[in-house]
């Protein structure tokens, strides 16, 4: 019975493979591919889905490629291809591809760089053009090298002060010793300050050369006529024949390594790691499997036993990266110090009883089941696609891979799985990489780390012995407003149930309810315990979560339409009838309070954290959605359930379907499913409001970090006021790479690294600020400088210029942001629950469209008041002065 059940497994996948693995064979021929004459690869696909086409070059140059002493320049480069050309002055290209409502970026690895641009189908031409401008005629103007030199010092400090960031930057200097994955892709700060144009231009004139790139298009567009718009555009390209240095290879005999750090964190972050294979190894589909069996999500085995069974760590994962060389697989967790010893040891029993038990057929059948459902869910946006493309031909080296790594992945089997755990699994090349809190210092000390590794490998040694339709709306006669949208262009269905809630209405005791609520909702049912749920929603390929905000609280499935009864049914099921249990209960109740301590390490969510406390005096939008240390742990169960019954009421409730379904069967199954579900009562609070600020409040918390973070703002408006859309067009302008603030604050004076303009509209006043993080040296002047900007707009608003682009903005990324179901589902059911409707999504461009220049300079005067603002900052002590 076991070999029939694998059997039809692999038959699944074996379909899909020949449903999805051969593009090239697709009875529209949609991909094609060329080189030119100078050695350029071209990728295109034709994908006429959605109007937004995805540019991408892929270099084949990354950190891995660079000497030490140039440390970074990849990534330095990123930061300059985009800074003009002869053609586009600085700036330009960021600004014109955002006026039309694109997206313009780029991003370095150890093996690659990509610069990529979205765009709506209409504007592509004008996208190719600023792409091959870039690529080909970079200036790399002094100016803005200094710049973002400066910049690029910053997100290093920023680094710094990010545990997951160092503590993976730690743990490959550890494990590599001479391969270049050792060094971080930024850099160090002492390779960044002594990098020099010239250097820089002879690196680039090097490596940026056609042979060594891929040109990927995907999306709106006819192939034979992008194929000539492409070949017209790098025509004058020119090749090279220089060749390129090989890299140092790691040697191959490894040794236990451990690296143990201090800092002011709040939490423990461990990682355990040891070398693997790289990309086009036959074993890596083995150690994807092994991954995900291990450490991958809820029912994880390393979740199961290690997070909540034993209630060791508050999270861990298992990941196998294999890049171009050789890689690394690590298994990683965030915990009490107090609690190392012990869930090192328990991790390692996992790893033996993966090998000496094997993996059962139910956690296989999942796996693959995953695998061949991300196939689907990547195809759902172009720039998704093409990455996938780029990613295929560039490290894996043949556009073919998937379909070879799939027909890997349905042979694969439980003896292979537990060769691989013991060809990989050498407790004696581990290296143990652990950030800690300095107060634990003494603590860690007394760990002996490789003695209790030697044991386990001791142990081990004894073992071994299609179409888009229209949307519909329809009100049950219990009240619940059911919003529908077939869309058959691919499998895929989306379920979204939304109630008014979130922070709205909570208090200082029961801060955290919505929170903790979303996260227990699919945690268990009257019939069926968290580890079932999560089971089958594997086996549906699918992903089920709670959610809540400040506004409203929700459930969302997302899965394949095949499985569409039985999701609905479980949908339904923990919607009606949610256990709550006690026992899972406290274990999502510690893991929450770690979240909450983890929070003190992320000082970016703590600035607006102390931003909205300063800002907001009553309204319950002063609070965090997590809640605090006290209100959850004072929370019951009791507590949880009564607010649920009060919320989760047909008339408080909509329900939208976005998918690959048949609308009237949708209305049947929700007759089925909820008609039953009584009315009741929702009381909706009457909330405190908070009037604008008549004087300045500034508040400050001093930790021992690298960077200062401020959040400097306004009492905004609502989303039903009609002055949120000349907000919006403000944000727009004022955001992004083109905007005023990033140019004026952060190019021309390279205050910061990040930088944000926010405006934030919701169900009652949100609120309007800028965000920065800077060098505490800078800090005066970095505030100063918002100051003076915002002065300036208020008192002269804005250009035309300035306004269309914006406006072009917001329509094209509205496109843009709504390519998969669960953006549609999503948008629309908060619109229709928060009194916009459901269809306003038809009218949203038009309303910005309407915006003025005047409009937007009311805005400004009116919110904008710089003698009464709030400003939350988070910076390190000050010295103290003799």
């Amino acid at each position: 019975m076991k070999r029939y059940h694998f059997f039809l497994a692999c038959l699944a996948i074996f379909i899909a493979i020949l449903l999805w693995g051969d593009e090239s064979a697709s009875p529209k021929d949609r991909l094609h591919q060329f080189t030119l004459e100078n050695g350029l690869r071209v990728i295109l696909e034709e994908n006429r889905n959605a109007p937004v086409v995805a540019l991408q070059v892929w270099v084949e140059v990354g950190s891995g490629d660079e000497r030490d002493e140039e440390a970074g320049m990849c990534h330095f480069i990123e930061h300059m291809l985009f800074k003009g050309t002869a053609k586009r002055k600085v700036r330009e290209m960021a600004r014109e591809i955002e006026s039309l409502g694109g997206m313009i970026n780029a991003y370095t690895s150890y093996d690659h760089t990509v610069y990529h641009i979205t765009i709506a189908s209409r504007y592509a031409d004008i996208g190719l053009d600023i792409l091959s401008d870039a690529i080909q005629n970079s200036t790399f103007d002094l100016i803005e090298l200094e710049r973002e030199r400066e910049v690029i010092l910053e997100e290093i400090r920023m680094g710094e002060d990010d545990p997951s960031r160092k503590l993976f930057r730690q743990t490959m200097a550890t494990l590599f010793q001479r391969h270049p994955y050792r060094r971080p892709i930024i850099g160090y700060e002492k390779t960044i300050r002594s990098i020099q144009r010239d250097q820089m231009v002879s690196f680039f004139k090097r490596w940026y050369v056609p042979k060594r790139m891929v040109l990927i298009g995907v999306g709106d567009f006819d192939l034979r006529e992008m194929e000539v718009k492409m070949r017209d555009a790098f025509k004058g390209f020119q090749s090279s024949s220089e060749r390129f240095p090989v890299r140092v290879k790691e040697p191959g005999e490894k040794e236990f390594r451990s690296v143990i750090t201090s800092g002011n964190f709040k939490e423990t972050y461990l990682q355990i790691a040891f070398p693997i294979t790289s990309i086009r190894d036959e074993d890596t589909p083995v150690l994807d499997a092994i991954a995900q069996i291990l450490g991958g999500g809820e029912t994880s085995r390393l979740a199961q036993k290690v997070k909540l069974e034993k209630g060791l760590v508050h999270s861990v994962s298992a990941s196998s990266f294999t890049p171009k060389d050789p890689g690394l697989f690590i298994i990683g967790a965030t915990l009490p110090a107090e609690n190392l010893e012990k869930a090192l040891e328990a991790i390692v029993e996992e790893v033996i009883r993966l090998e000496k038990e094997g993996v059962t057929q139910e956690e296989l059948h999942r796996f693959k089941l995953n695998v061949e459902s991300e196939l689907v869910y990547d195809r759902q946006t172009v720039q998704g696609q093409a990455r996938k493309l780029g990613y295929y031909k560039t490290i894996a080296g043949d556009l073919q891979f998937e379909k070879e790594y799939m027909k890997r992945i349905g042979l694969l089997d439980d003896e292979e799985i537990q060769k691989a755990v013991k060809k990989y699994f050498q407790v004696s090349q581990w290296s143990i990489s652990i950030l800690h809190p300095k107060e634990k210092s003494e603590f860690l000390k007394q760990l002996q780390l490789q003695g209790k590794f030697s044991q386990a490998l001791s142990k081990r040694v004894r073992i071994e012995e299609k179409k888009t339709g229209v949307a519909q709306r329809l009100i049950l006669e219990n009240g619940i407003r059911l919003i529908v949208k077939e869309n058959r262009s691919l499998p895929i269905v989306t379920l979204q149930a939304s109630f008014l809630g979130g922070i709205r209405f909570e208090d200082e005791a029961q801060n955290g309810i919505n929170q903790f609520m979303a996260v227990m909702v699919t945690k268990g049912t009257e019939n069926q315990t968290s580890l079932e749920i999560a089971k089958k929603v594997e086996r549906m390929a699918g992903a089920l979560s709670g959610f809540s905000g400040y506004n409203s609280f929700g459930i969302t499935f997302t899965f394949l339409s095949h499985h569409f009864d039985e999701a609905f049914s479980l949908f339904t099921e923990v919607i009606k009838r949610p256990s709550f249990d006690p026992e899972e209960m406290e274990k999502r109740r510690r893991l929450i309070l770690a979240a909450i301590r983890q929070q003190e390490d992320d000082l970016s969510r703590m600035v607006f954290k102390l931003f909205r406390r300063t800002l907001y005096e009553k309204h319950p939008y002063r609070m965090d959605t997590m809640g605090t240390f006290k209100s959850i742990q004072n929370l019951t169960r009791k507590n949880l359930k009564d607010y649920y019954r009060r919320i989760v009421v047909p008339e408080n409730m909509v329900l939208a379907v976005v998918g690959d379904v048949d609308a009237n069967q949708v209305v049947l199954s929700v007759k089925k499913g909820f008609g039953d579900l009584r009315k009741g009562e929702t009381p909706f609070p009457v909330l405190p409001q908070d009037a604008p600020l008549q004087k300045m409040k500034r508040s400050v918390i001093h930790k021992n970090k690298e960077q200062a973070h401020f959040v400097l703002g306004f009492l905004g408006t609502t989303l039903l006021d009609k002055d949120h859309y000349a907000l919006e067009v403000l944000d727009a302008a004022l955001s992004g790479q083109g905007g005023r603030l990033f140019y004026e604050l952060r190019d021309k004076e390279s205050l910061a690294y990040a930088f944000a303009f926010i405006s934030s509209q919701n169900i009652d006043p949100g609120y309007i600020g800028v965000y920065m993080a800077t060098h505490p040296d800078k800090l005066d002047r970095a505030i100063d400088g918002v100051l003076r900007e915002l002065r300036k707009i208020k008192e002269e608003g804005l250009t035309e210029d300035e306004i269309e682009r914006a406006k072009k903005y917001l329509i094209g990324n509205f496109e843009i942001g709504l390519q998969t179901n669960k953006d549609q589902a999503n948008l629309m059911s908060f619109d229709e629950l928060y009194g916009l409707g459901f269809d306003h999504y038809r009218q949203n461009s038009q309303e910005i469209q309407k915006v003025t220049k005047e409009d937007v300079y009311r805005v400004a005067r009116k919110y904008f008041n710089l003698e009464a603002y709030a400003i939350a900052i988070i910076q390190p002590p000050m010295e103290k002065k003799e």
